[in-house]
């Protein structure tokens, strides 16, 4: 349905029909709207890999699927993709994931640890799975009144079941801006080393966007927050979807209008000012900046570097 739209990062290309109005229908009515069915298990937010020469997505199809089928505590539907039907099953309840019934060889990882090695469609679709997978473990119970929630609509909503309450519950996604700030008067962009970051990695300044905010406002503000910078001409670039476990990241170029560095907030152990040059230099590090192909943070770089 999509495939003619343009992917520019890692997890933006999930090409599928969600499909909404089949996600009251059981499995048997589907039949009518899909010839093959495919089953990417999830277990505690991690998906189903196995590792040969490079890493691959384990999906399930066919009659390896029984077991998946019989025994998982929630089934979502995904979309369609042609005539296949893609399902989530989530076999979280088990203590040790080796006692399902999976492929030979198959074990649950991380999706983020494994990077690009998996294509970018197959990692879109697996991080769509795991992510209403943690949305549905989190939402067993209802915010308004504590009593048990059910999954409705193939793990796309669930329902309080306390009848003076019976309030829906849907998936949220978080917003978070992410930015590349250019020096005003110099040929330079603002990179900070978070707390978080292993080494001496460095990358674009980010944060999540609060209640009753712009998304304008917010990267003044979290810019302004996490190094003391004052900022303008904040414009919007691109979005990278990142359900980890549920936000999408919207990423923007501003620049500073002031220039000296502070740190007020301790988000970030150092901040500074890059050349290009130096940049480059750090590009050439393992570990210096983001994964290239991989993050809307080194696409901004990136995009910058491109500039002279």
């Amino acid at each position: 349905m999509f495939r003619g739209m343009s992917q520019r990062f890692y997890f933006d290309r999930l090409i599928m029909e969600r499909a909404a109005h089949l996600r009251r229908q059981e499995q048997d009515i589907l039949s009518s709207e899909a010839h093959h069915f495919t089953y990417i298990p999830t277990w505690q937010d991690k998906n189903l890999v196995s590792v040969g020469s490079e890493p691959a997505a384990v999906l399930v199809r066919g009659d390896d699927a029984g077991w998946l089928k019989k025994n998982a505590t929630l089934m979502i539907f995904l979309g369609l993709d042609g005539g296949t039907a893609y399902f989530g099953a989530d076999i979280s309840h088990l203590e040790d994931p080796t006692a399902a019934e999976l492929p030979k060889g198959a074990f649950f990882e991380d999706l983020r640890r494994l990077a690009t090695a998996i294509d970018n469609e197959t990692a879109g679709y697996l991080a769509y799975a795991r992510a209403l997978a943690h949305w549905n473990r989190n939402h067993l119970y209802c915010g308004r009144c504590g009593a048990v929630t059910e999954s409705r609509k193939s793990g796309h909503e669930r329902l309080c079941t306390n009848k003076a309450c019976g309030r829906s519950h849907f998936p949220r996604t978080d917003p978070a801006v992410i930015m590349l700030v250019t020096h005003p008067t110099e040929e330079k962009c603002l990179l900070g080393h978070n707390k978080r970051f292993e080494g001496l990695r460095f990358s674009t300044v980010a944060g999540f966007v609060e209640p009753g905010e712009s998304l304008e406002h917010a990267v003044a503000r979290e810019v302004k927050e996490e190094t003391g910078i004052d900022t303008t001409d904040i414009i919007y670039q691109a979005s990278q979807p990142w359900p980890f476990p549920a936000s999408i990241m919207l990423g923007f170029r501003a620049t500073g209008t002031t220039t000296e560095i502070n740190c007020i907030d301790e988000e970030l152990v150092e901040a500074r000012w890059f050349t290009r040059d130096e940049v480059r230099d750090m590009a050439g590090t393992k570990d210096m900046l983001p994964p290239a192909q991989y993050s809307i943070s080194r696409w901004l770089i990136d995009a910058w570097l491109d500039e002279e």
